[in-house]
């Protein structure tokens, strides 16, 4: 089982487990097989905001929240099915409730249900360029997802540098991106002291000799591990699954790899973790 033996808290830094309400109490028992798990639950449409909310409220530590409007749902806030207010809105939550900014991103391949055609990139630029001018505001870390999109991405996060309006530390979440993209953009200059890069299995496996490649661009300190899952029984499962992909890349023990990994999340989260606190593990 997940961590067994072990006081190691594991992360899981990217997971929507509020969407199966039913699967909840899995949080709540002592004897849970995912009773060693902090989740990240990060919300994705304006009216999930409260959902998240509402699982900090009753989980307590293990909760991370998460509130951000994905790409997928960017097209709302034009037909006004999102006020436009929202922005204020959630800087708002946010700064009562803590947590970081998430989802949000690029997507340039998911397609409308309603059109059937790819969602327009302009507005998903304007809303995640107020994204992270709101992360920067609260000094929160950010959660992005981009796909097909990361010349853009790099763009924008390249001009908030040079405006010195950076979040402070900055996810790319299963990253699918090349391992050249992460090596030449993200992980250079004041953008790569920032940025994490988190996998999962979920996404990641899909391809797994390029993550692997991926995972050892990244320096050891800035890995992350998911799951992605909607439910939080799947979420032990899925991050043994990304935890073994991160180890196998790197060559690490599975211990080593969950003790990294664990003090790379609280950095991530809380930038008070001492690199002395793992000693030699960072290579």
């Amino acid at each position: 089982m997940y961590l067994e033996n072990s006081n190691i808290s594991v992360y899981d830094v990217h997971c929507h487990i509020h969407e199966t309400p039913e699967e909840l109490n899995e949080l709540g028992g002592h004897r849970s097989p995912v009773r060693d798990i902090v989740y990240c639950i990060q919300a994705t449409r304006y009216t999930d905001w409260d959902d998240v909310i509402q699982v900090k409220q009753k989980y307590g530590d293990i909760i991370i929240p998460a509130l951000g409007l994905h790409p997928w749902f960017v097209e709302r806030v034009l037909t006004s099915e999102i006020p436009e207010t929202w922005a204020e809105e959630l800087q708002q939550l946010l700064a009562h409730h803590g947590g970081i900014l998430g989802e949000c991103g690029l997507d340039k391949a998911a397609r409308s249900p309603k059109t059937h055609k790819t969602y327009p990139i302009e507005p998903q630029i304007e809303v995640l360029k107020t994204q992270v001018a709101i992360a920067h505001k609260l000094h929160i870390p950010i959660s992005l997802h981009c796909v097909r999109a990361f010349g853009t991405l790099a763009a924008i996060l390249s001009e908030a540098e040079k405006r010195q309006r950076l979040p402070p530390r900055i996810m790319l979440h299963s990253y699918s991106g090349s391992p050249d993209m992460l090596a030449q953009v993200f992980l250079k200059g004041e953008l790569g002291e920032r940025v994490y890069v988190s996998f999962s299995s979920l996404v990641n496996g899909r391809n797994r000799e390029k993550s692997e490649q991926c995972i050892r661009r990244v320096p050891a300190k800035r890995l992350l591990v998911e799951s992605d899952v909607h439910n939080a029984r799947a979420a032990g499962p899925a991050l043994d699954e990304a935890v073994s992909l991160v180890a196998e890349a790197r060559g690490w023990a599975l211990s080593e790899a969950h003790t990294i990994l664990a003090h790379n999340s609280r950095e991530f989260f809380y930038g008070t973790a001492k690199q002395n606190d793992i000693g030699n593990l960072l290579p």
